[in-house]
């Protein structure tokens, strides 16, 4: 994928933040670019400012999934990159979660994704250009935190899905090539993500608040959706796996990596003696 112009992309979540970003960036590079969302106001104002074309998609629905890659077939022929990006954002205690909440999170962010792939990869398979599927993780999909435990299920999920596909694209020398996305913190609407909650689920019954001196700490370390959707346009030209936009924050990952390895130490001692 290291000459974009001419190929079809497809963004899901791209009426806002980084999908919007990523939209925008494609289409610079002379692709055609079809964005997906479930928010249709925002959706057509997106379409638009970019000159892509929307499809209004709910990716927790795989008959709308499916619909998505049958109207960017049917528009453009093909389709070379998918990314999968819509997701919401969703916390509180685990003890205080209804099963909506949970139903919520996971319909969006981890069966959006299985949509996603169910229904594209296929269609780039076929080409014989290949292609690139981007998945939208988080770092908390590497390192589990306390509030967000949804969250955090559903982006370990999405990384362990990458891994696999990718493992087994490779094994099967295909043209195919997966990358996932851990971003930081990035100045988006996840954090008002309620607002497309499906009315069947309710409303969450406990609207997580960042404190007022953990978000002092925080702030600075938000980055704008443009930085990010430059790291995904490098990863899928260069062809990498892993796409990190805040280096800094990975001490976390590397500290829950070393109680995983101390404790497979442990257990290999008292095995041993």
């Amino acid at each position: 994928m290291d000459d974009l112009r001419g190929k079809v992309a497809v963004v899901t979540g791209g009426a806002s933040g980084i999908g919007k970003a990523m939209a925008a960036r494609f289409a610079a590079e002379g692709m055609s670019v079809v964005i997906a969302d479930v928010e249709e106001p925002a959706l057509a104002a997106a379409a638009d400012e970019l000159g892509v074309v929307g499809v209004r998609t709910d990716v927790s629905d795989a008959a709308s999934v499916q619909a998505l890659a049958d109207a960017a077939v049917a528009q453009f022929g093909t389709v070379h990159l998918l990314c999968n990006n819509a997701g919401v954002g969703g916390g509180g205690r685990i003890r205080d979660l209804t099963l909506d909440d949970w139903r919520w999170i996971v319909d969006v962010n981890l069966w959006g994704v299985i949509h996603g792939i169910h229904s594209f990869l296929p269609i780039l398979l076929a080409n014989d250009d290949g292609g690139h599927i981007v998945n939208t993780a988080s770092l908390a999909g590497l390192s589990a935190a306390p509030g967000i435990g949804p969250y955090c299920a559903t982006k370990f999920g999405v990384v362990a899905i990458s891994e696999s596909l990718a493992t087994e694209l490779a094994g099967e020398e295909a043209k195919v090539q997966v990358s996932v996305l851990c971003p930081g913190f990035v100045r988006t609407n996840i954090f008002t993500s309620g607002r497309n909650r499906p009315a069947h689920l309710g409303q969450q019954a406990k609207t997580p608040v960042i404190p007022g001196d953990v978000r002092a700490v925080i702030d600075p370390l938000f980055i704008e959706p443009d930085q990010v959707a430059a790291d995904v346009l490098d990863a899928v030209v260069s062809g990498k796996f892993w796409i990190f936009t805040h280096p800094e924050m990975i001490d976390g990952v590397a500290a829950r990596h070393g109680r995983i390895m101390d404790a497979a130490e442990e257990a290999r001692q008292r095995a041993t003696s």
